[in-house]
């Protein structure tokens, strides 16, 4: 009995992983020959019943410039050459087409698609969110940083030297040199505001899409839970009405079955909810930290104006400008600073949590 019944099975498996099921497409090695033909045009539907997305995985070779796998979903994607594509579509089925004209052939394709999980949904928006989060801390301070505390160094023994000095002008060159160098410097990171800034708001809106993504598949748990309390109800309904004990039975298995299932959406839409206000979280405080990075970079345009003029100055031999006190004493900046090392470890604590969230 039990190699009867593990014979069956396995007949079964290898039946539905053919290259005639519903699931799966190939043409040319990947269908068992050597080369597809020339003039070929093969079209095949393929389809999950129930699915609501699917994974479409493709991979082939075809002559680049005139054989195409077409793919028709909720978009047309057609590929030819080298293909070796992952796509993620809507609804529950695909049509695919391939065509060849009557030149050069090659190995062929294969297509497969296999349902899109919510544990595989889940794990794609967080793994989309790591990367965007992690470009806007990339494209932020950490440079910057080290440009800005060498710069304040250097200002500081000026401004010690010029303290202990009694022949200024033994020191004004050093000093005019310093002066002209930090100005270039801030000048050339002030100038990269508007690169930041696009960069940051690329993200954004990748950000943005991953939250609406997870906010539709959330909606998606509540209609579900809905169908199925339905179900429960009507089942419930039809129970106090029935006599026979049999189908009393399977009515009360349906009723405990539906029970489960509607626990089991509630316990993904808790940890969908928790991971949806992580995205709100974590997009308020990466914007904070780009207005703040924006502010910085505006403010160090102004101190490359000041450095510039501060040299113009020196070189008028004017000695009271060396004092540098103007230049050293600038708690703006090293508030700005402060703020956002502080936002820096902020978003850093927020994103291993983010990291540590599983479906």
């Amino acid at each position: 009995m039990n190699k009867m019944l593990f014979f069956t099975v396995l007949f079964i498996t290898t039946t539905a992983n053919a290259d005639d099921s519903f699931t799966s497409f190939a043409v040319g090695e990947y269908a068992g020959q050597q080369k597809y033909t020339n003039n070929l045009t093969l079209n095949k539907r393929l389809t999950i019943l129930d699915a609501d997305e699917l994974e479409v995985n493709i991979v082939g070779k075809t002559e680049k410039c005139c054989d195409y796998i077409t793919i028709y979903a909720d978009k047309k994607f057609k590929f030819s050459g080298v293909i070796k594509k992952r796509l993620v579509v809507q609804g529950p089925s695909i049509k695919v087409i391939f065509k060849s004209d009557g030149r050069t052939t090659d190995k062929g394709v294969s297509v497969k698609i296999t349902t899109r999980l919510p544990a595989n949904i889940f794990n794609d928006i967080k793994k989309q969110l790591i990367v965007a989060i992690t470009k806007i801390l990339k494209y932020g301070t950490n440079n910057i940083y080290l440009k800005i505390n060498r710069n304040l160094q250097t200002l500081k023994k000026l401004h010690a030297t010029v303290k202990t000095t009694k022949e200024i002008n033994l020191i004004l060159n050093e000093v005019i040199n310093e002066l002209i160098v930090i100005g270039q410097t801030y000048k050339e990171i002030a100038t990269m505001n508007s690169d930041i800034m696009r960069i940051h708001q690329q993200q954004f809106e990748i950000i943005e899409n991953l939250k609406q993504e997870t906010s539709y598949n959330i909606d998606k748990i509540q209609q579900k839970h809905q169908e199925y309390q339905t179900l429960l109800n009507d089942t419930q309904t039809n129970l106090k009405m029935l006599d026979d004990s049999v189908e009393k039975q399977k009515l009360t298995f349906s009723v405990n079955g539906y029970n489960a299932i509607m626990q089991t959406l509630v316990e993904q839409q808790q940890i969908w909810d928790k991971f949806y206000n992580e995205q709100e979280t974590i997009a308020n405080k990466l914007t904070n930290h780009s207005q703040k990075i924006k502010l910085l970079l505006h403010v160090l345009g102004i101190n490359a104006q000041i450095y510039k003029q501060s040299a113009n100055v020196a070189l008028l031999r004017k000695p009271s400008v060396l004092k540098l006190d103007n230049l050293i004493d600038l708690p703006e900046l090293q508030n700005i600073i402060n703020d956002l090392g502080i936002s820096e470890t902020d978003i850093l604590e927020q994103l291993e949590k983010i990291k540590q969230a599983d479906l």
